[in-house]
């Protein structure tokens, strides 16, 4: 389900279509989108990308319903531009709509991000369903709404020193794999090593208090799991979080659902070096071109790519969608309660 067509000039609507609330908030809860502000539009010119996009419109897609009759009504379908950008498709529902003309939104500006030149030839193709015998989690941002956490405890450690820690360093550092305490310590101290040390040492103290004032497992999460277990596929966690996250997951009997897991002691290399994953898919006896894993920043989906498995990325997180987006993800899901309607068991 591909269809090719020519780069062409919209009429300049998009930018403001796209910077609506209600738009914005239905693209990323249907398929994780956040959008640039302005659609991509292409031109079809031969008769058989005119018949599957014929196709394409006779199939349901996601609804965008409007708040108002001012809008007029339209579907949107996931996609993938030049097989790895994710992004969609938007077909507004009116009469006179161009049968030759598609529509295209993405986190990323796509015309910029792959220097497209003028009538530059592109191809999209449909998102289908992963098919799969096991998903793999991360936990913190994925399973475990866990971020405040982690700017608590980043912040209490690094007050006895006389120093700050911001949110925006915090979630940086969660979407890269990199240390919050380099950021916060001015370079030009000559003791940074040391600071940096001390104030590690006093974060590994204050954790797990923390963790389990300030964490809590996203809603549904039993219902995402039963779900995907009821298809035959195997579950598994792959994170370099520490053992005691995983006692937010023992009510109601949540971690019996899991076949394997994997931490961070369990391994001497993190993310997104794809060891983790490839321990935890030996485990479950399963290739990784069988596999998926589902995180919430950049670094998930380096591992994933490293460790040949699809990656999904999650919006719950350290990463939004510009940034997951730029690592190539197979698809975008708002929430882990929309994984069950894009895998199926292999």
């Amino acid at each position: 389900m591909v269809l090719e067509g020519r780069l062409a000039d919209g009429l300049g609507r998009g930018a403001a279509f796209t910077k609506l609330d209600w738009v914005r908030c239905r693209l990323m809860d249907t398929v994780g989108i956040d959008p640039f502000p302005g659609t991509l539009n292409l031109t079809l010119d031969d008769d058989s990308n005119l018949a599957r996009w014929r196709q394409w419109q006779d199939m349901p897609g996601h609804s965008l319903e409007p708040p108002d009759t001012g809008f007029c009504r339209a579907r949107c379908y996931p996609v993938q531009v030049m097989g790895h950008i994710p992004a969609a498709v938007l077909l507004p529902e009116v009469a006179d709509y161009p049968r030759n003309k598609v529509e295209l939104v993405a986190a990323l500006p796509i015309r910029r991000h792959l220097a497209l030149a003028p009538a530059a030839q592109l191809s999209v193709e449909l998102c289908r369903p992963l098919a799969v015998k096991a998903v793999l989690f991360d936990l913190d941002g994925t399973l475990v709404d866990s971020v405040e956490a982690y700017i608590q405890v980043a912040q209490v450690a690094a007050a006895p020193f006389g120093l700050q820690v911001t949110e925006e360093q915090v979630r940086t550092a969660l979407a890269n794999g990199s240390s919050f305490w380099r950021g916060a310590v001015p370079k030009d101290r000559s003791d940074v090593d040391a600071v940096v040390k001390a104030i590690a040492a006093q974060a590994y103290r204050e954790w797990p208090r923390i963790l389990q004032e300030h964490s809590r497992l996203f809603e549904g999460i039993m219902q995402t799991l039963d779900a995907l277990r009821s298809l035959g596929i195997k579950l598994g966690i792959v994170s370099g979080a520490r053992q005691e996250v995983l006692e937010l997951l023992r009510p109601d009997r949540i971690l019996d659902r899991f076949d394997a897991v994997v931490l961070g002691p369990d391994v001497p290399t993190r993310k997104p070096d794809p060891e983790g994953i490839l321990k935890c898919l030996g485990m479950l006896n399963v290739t990784p071109a069988a596999a998926l894993y589902v995180g919430d920043a950049p670094i998930d989906i380096m591992a994933s790519r490293a460790a040949g498995v699809y990656a999904v990325g999650v919006l719950t997180g350290a990463g939004d969608s510009a940034s997951l987006s730029s690592q190539y993800p197979d698809r975008l899901i708002s929430s882990h309660m929309n994984l069950p309607a894009i895998v199926e068991a292999a």
